[in-house]
């Protein structure tokens, strides 16, 4: 009988789950979206899991997942979630699985050694054997912290750290920690070619529980519930939140954060180029052309649409340089529209950040207020000392604070590391007495230090003159009848501290079951200068909305739609300013405004109707109404209409229409837009065709002339995709377009253009394939100007055959780009810190730039090589090309005889990397990836390295051989023109294990180095290299093993054509290792190389044949210690010496570092 009843019991819940026709009816509410987690808990009996659908207003489908143990529904891609609510319809089964239904327990029936009982068994500990300094049972930590110190008779005593903690776990009953601490003291942001960013100097600790949570360290501040309070700011604080119950009938929500802002929001558009895909500089607000934009503090729109960050994806970003590069699979013609929204590092004055929050609401009202500060300390200047007189200068400016300008000079002492000036006092003409600043190296006048601010032609007196190893010099061009002649200026204006603060106050009111009003009342001060109480009377402002929405709504006409609807009206003062931009990012160019007439103060009123009838994406209709009354500036209406239709369940058709009339005082815009498309699915494919219109005109109706157009074009698009339910993709689209522009006070068409794309994407066995290729022809109508053609495509490609024994991928992509041409300088760092030394080979005692070479000793590694941009681009054509092989022979060969046990003794590895950019229009130039038959002068940069390694009994512990080649080519554009650097190395090694204790190892090497400069002659070289020698270790035991090495080298340079210049090189070595698990590892090494060499010591050449070494004899020994000093402690202490002919003194360093581990 029980066999009867589970039977039945489980024939019952199949049948429900497999026929929905047993479910109950459908049921649809709509539930708030929750600002901490989308989970919702939505019936008493279990949903059937195909029957739930959640969807936005829009008829915007979310992913979402039910766990029908817990009756739980999960919405998995919350953070798309655009709208403040969401309808989820469902059916649910006649019983509940999350509710226990049982006539006795287990437990009693069992005793405490049964496995099947109602708790879960207890969890074993387990054992880790990892030293800590500090351990508990409740936490979980990992990482380490490090302390050390550098030391030496030839550089300054420094000190370095490094901590990288994360930990999580429990604090105490009722109260969690999360941490993660990361401190590396690197002075760069992290590369922005990937979705996600991981900051080097990262600190966050979380302590939480249901009830709160307290962040603190690097934190994210963002607005909540308002409709005029926007900010998402990245800062370094404090923020508390607090969810609890004022009583049985109210809850609320609580938050308050207060930080030290590290940038400000700024919002920019970016100028870009038919075809090319960048690099793209960001500016700053005030047009600066150098910006440090904050990590993962940026969003870029192309054509209103927000693109996603990663190489895989829309764009990468060099947030150091602050430059925008998009991939392969976008389109940037000249008619894109490219805006970036980001927060970028201005560190004039200490700036602090509070905001709070609360949130209350019962089951009809919610209310909340909001209040968030963000000001400057105007006694705290972080970099410029403001003297009394510059703040009487600013107090007197009021809000004209691009007027406070003064001269940026500054008496120092005299330093051959800078860039220093003399003053000059002459005379004009007219016996005028004028003073200006001229570069001089003579240390008993050069003791000015002067910042230089680049301005517009002929508003400077100053220019440019030569770049040198240290920095840029400018020299002055006095003025010619009255007008300057240079573009630079040695006045900079003056930082001025603000302030901007904002208080919103709303309600939401349920007036029904699907109707809810609302409104909010916002308070803005902005000053624009701390300083100055003057034009003080515009700062502050307020704004003012209201409104009703209906959500959910059906009707019988309508049968499976549902209505929602809404209607505001909103009103905002002359002077009521955002924090951060609010409205959508082309909110006013779709009302016709520039950026100019976005600037202009107005008081400014809006009201809005909206109307929609959404069953899902493919079946809705929607109405939008807008008004706008901008006062002085914009009157205008638009109206927007969406209509999306599935007929015969078969064809689909979709339509988007907007107009918009307004009037841009004294000018009036009318705009069109209309996109209509229609396809037809089959199993297989889906061919499509879609028809778009914009068409926009500036009219001037006095005149009736047609003045401008922000755009105005035609479109054609055919295409064929695959149908989704495929387990691969395809896709090919034909496009032709043609727009207008301005000519004669009248539209008239200017180009045309015509555009393929393909793609595919899928597994097809063994193969792994996802490739996209764009071919877009634009030619000019009304201009004399031949056509612009754009080519670009990426194709990545993966594979696995012979049972995985020959593996290759590759990733293959083109693109118009820009070269950017740069300029470095040369930087003093402690030494041992940086990577390049100086050496006076003339013994001027200036330091050039052919007198810096690539330090190869700890202690002469005094400068770091610092590429500095310049607004200087070179339009190219870009190629990128990455593969990767590696081959072997099956391993089941082994056991056979003859060739095939032969054969599978072989193995190999091969690399290639290239990325080049060339000015060659050459088509097969252009797609080739390979350097072969293009001339040196389309050549703008090129990176490229090859590595092929073959190998013979590699796994084997008594005999191999290996057999590699390398190559490396790298040219580079600089202002003074090119520099390039290429390496051939062919390398031989084979080893031979006698017994077990002796290890026999010989080395031979071929290779060749070249070097050439188009601006740094004694930077031309070419030296062919020959390296061989044996090496024999000895290791009696497991702890101890030395090493006796022999080298021989011999190098020739080739570009000599006056002398036979050549050095011998004789390196003898020999080393010691002792290591004992765990606590102690000792190495020692002592090394003579005595050298010939007949050419010049000082100079590029030399420094390179002579591998940073002197004549005659050299001598160099070190010795390391590496020792456990307690649980999760160790200390490491180094030490290197040398002495070579030559050398005033012996050369020592010293390193000491203690390291502990969580």
């Amino acid at each position: 009988m029980q066999l009867v009843k589970y039977f039945f019991a489980f024939s019952s819940v199949l049948l429900a789950l497999t026929n929905p026709a047993m479910a109950q009816e459908q049921e649809c509410l709509w539930r708030a979206v929750s600002t901490e987690k989308a989970i919702y808990f939505l019936d008493s009996m279990s949903m059937l899991e195909s029957s739930i659908k959640v969807q936005d207003a829009l008829g915007n489908k979310f992913a979402h997942k039910y766990d029908i143990t817990t009756g739980r529904l999960t919405i998995l891609d919350e953070e798309n979630i655009a709208r403040d609510s969401l309808l989820i319809c469902y059916r649910t089964l006649p019983f509940s699985f999350n509710h226990v239904f049982q006539n006795r327990t287990l437990k009693e029936d069992y005793d405490s050694l049964a496995f099947f009982k109602d708790s879960p068994p207890d969890k074993k500990a387990i054992y880790d054997f990892r030293e800590e300094v500090f351990t508990s049972s409740k936490l979980n930590q990992s990482g380490n912290l490090t302390r050390g110190i550098s030391f030496g008779n030839t550089q300054n005593v420094f000190v370095n750290s490094a901590l990288n903690l994360q930990m999580d776990g429990v604090l105490a009953e009722n109260l969690n920690i999360r941490a993660s601490i990361t401190d590396q003291n690197v002075p760069f942001q992290p590369e922005g070619n990937t979705q996600q960013v991981q900051d080097f100097d990262n600190i966050l600790i979380e302590l939480y529980n249901d009830k709160i949570n307290l962040a603190g360290g690097d934190v994210v501040l963002q607005q909540r519930k308002s409709e005029f309070l926007r900010y998402y700011k990245n800062v370094q604080g404090l923020q508390f939140t607090s969810d609890y119950a004022v009583n049985e009938k109210w809850e609320a929500s609580s938050r308050v954060g207060a930080a030290i802002a590290k940038g400000k929001f700024a919002s920019v558009s970016l100028e870009v180029s038919e075809g090319v895909l960048g690099p793209y500089r960001i500016r700053g607000p005030g047009n600066e052309r150098f910006v440090i934009v904050l990590a993962n503090s940026e969003k870029v729109f192309l054509d209103g649409k927000q693109l996603k960050r990663g190489f895989n994806n829309d764009y990468t970003i060099d947030y150091n340089q602050g430059e925008i590069t998009f991939t392969p699979t976008v389109m940037i013609t000249q008619y894109s529209r490219v805006r970036v929204d980001f927060e970028y590092a201005e560190r004039n004055f200490s700036r602090s950040i509070v905001s709070a929050n609360h949130i209350q609401k019962s089951k009809n009202i919610t209310f909340y207020l909001n209040y968030y500060r963000e000001k400057d300390d105007r006694n705290r200047p972080l970099f410029t000392e403001l003297s009394d007189i510059d703040k009487t200068l600013l107090s007197n400016m009021g809000d004209d604070i691009f007027s406070a300008a003064i001269p940026r000079i500054d008496s120092i002492a005299f330093d051959a590391n800078r860039i220093l000036y003399r003053k000059i006092t002459a005379f004009t003409e007219n016996g005028e007495p004028q003073t200006y600043y001229e570069y001089s190296t003579d240390p008993s006048v050069a003791y000015f230090a002067i910042s230089f601010t680049e301005t517009s032609q002929d508003l400077g007196n100053y220019k440019r003159k030569e770049q040198l190893a240290n920095g840029v010099v400018y020299e002055y061009t006095p003025p010619l009848n009255g007008i300057s002649q240079g573009n630079y200026t040695i006045r900079s204006p003056l930082p001025s501290p603000n302030k901007k603060q904002m208080i919103t106050a709303g309600t939401e009111i349920k007036i029904g079951k699907y109707e809810t009003t609302f409104a909010e009342l916002a308070i803005s001060d902005q000053d624009q200068n701390l300083f100055s109480d003057l034009d003080d009377a515009d700062n502050n402002g307020f704004a003012f909305k209201a409104g009703l929405r209906s959500e959910g709504r059906t009707f019988k006409k309508f049968k499976d739609y549902l209505f929602s609807g809404q209607t505001t009206v909103e009103y905002n003062a002359t002077n009521f300013t955002f924090i951060d931009r609010l409205r959508a990012i082309e909110f006013d160019r779709d009302w016709g405004l520039t950026d100019r007439e976005e600037d202009d103060k107005a008081a400014e009123k809006l009201y809005n109707f909206n109307l929609q009838l959404v069953k899902d994406n493919e079946n809705q209709v929607s109405y939008d109404l807008d008004l706008r009354n901008r006062t002085g500036v914009l009157s205008g209406i638009q109206q927007r209409i969406k209509l999306n239709q599935k007929l015969w369940d078969r064809l689909l058709l979709t339509n988007d229409f907007f107009q918009l009339n307004s009037g841009v005082l004294p000018l009036q815009s009318r705009w069109l837009r209309y996109q209509g498309e229609v396809k037809y699915p089959t199993a297989v494919f889906v061919p499509g065709y879609r028809f778009t219109v914009d068409k926009n005109k500036v009219i001037d109706p006095q005149n009736d002339e047609v003045v401008s157009t922000a755009m105005n074009f035609e479109e054609h698009q055919f295409s064929l995709t695959t149908n989704d339910t495929l387990k691969y993709s395809f896709f090919a689209t034909a496009s032709l377009r043609e727009d207008k522009a301005v000519v004669d006070d009248q539209l008239k068409p200017a180009t045309k253009a015509f555009m393929n794309t393909y793609g595919v994407k899928g597994t097809f066995g063994a193969h792994t394939l996802n490739g996209s290729f764009t071919y877009r022809k634009l030619t000019f109508l009304t201009r004399d100007l031949p056509e612009e053609t754009t080519v670009m495509g990426k194709l990545d490609y993966r594979s696995a055959l012979f049972e995985n024994n020959l593996s290759n991928e590759f990733t293959y992509a083109l693109g118009n780009g820009r070269e950017l041409r740069r300029e470095f300088v040369f930087l003093p760092v402690p030494t041992g810190e940086g990577t390049h030394t100086w050496r006076d080979d003339n013994e001027d005692g200036v330091q050039q730039l052919n007198e810096f070479y690539l330090a190869i000793n700890p202690e002469e590694k005094s400068f770091i090589k610092v590429f500095v941009p310049t607004d200087e681009y070179l339009q190219a054509y870009t190629t990128l090309f990455n593969y990767r092989l590696s081959a072997k022979f099956p391993s089941k060969w082994k056991s056979n005889e003859g060739v095939k046990k032969v054969l599978s003794r072989f193995s190999s590895n091969t690399n290639l990397n290239v990325e080049k950019k060339i000015t060659s229009r050459d088509f097969v130039q252009r797609i080739s990836p390979f350097q072969a038959g293009i001339a040196d002068t389309s050549l703008l940069s090129l990176r490229q390295s090859f590595r092929s390694s073959f190998f013979f009994n590699r796994a084997s512990p008594k005999f191999g051989m290996d057999l590699s080649f390398f190559n490396s080519h790298q040219k580079q554009l600089l202002t003074g023109g090119f520099e390039e650097l290429s390496q051939d190395d062919w390398r031989y090694n084979a080893r031979f294990n006698i017994e077990t204790k002796w290890n026999l190892l010989f080395y031979a090497n071929k290779g060749q180095r070249k070097a050439s400069s188009d601006f740094l002659d004694n930077r031309n070289y070419n030296i062919e290299q020959y390296t061989l020698g044996p090496e024999i270790s000895l290791q009696p035991s497991p702890v101890f093993r030395t090493t006796l090495q022999y080298r021989m080298t011999k190098k020739e340079n080739l570009t000599n054509i006056e002398m036979d210049e050549k050095a011998q090189l004789h390196e003898g070595a020999l080393s010691f290792r002792l290591a004992k698990a765990i606590k102690t590892t000792v190495n020692a090494q002592v090394k003579y190389t005595f050298i010939d060499y007949n050419g010049t010591v000082n100079s590029p050449t030399g420094y390179e044949m002579l591998q940073a070494l002197t004549p005659g004899n050299n001598t160099s020994w070190s010795l390391g210690w590496l020792q456990k000093i307690g649980e999760g402690l160790q200390l490491n202490l180094v030490y290197e010496g040398r002495n070579s002919e030559g050398l005033d003194q012996l050369v020592h360093t010293g390193r000491m570092q203690v390291s502990a581990l969580f």
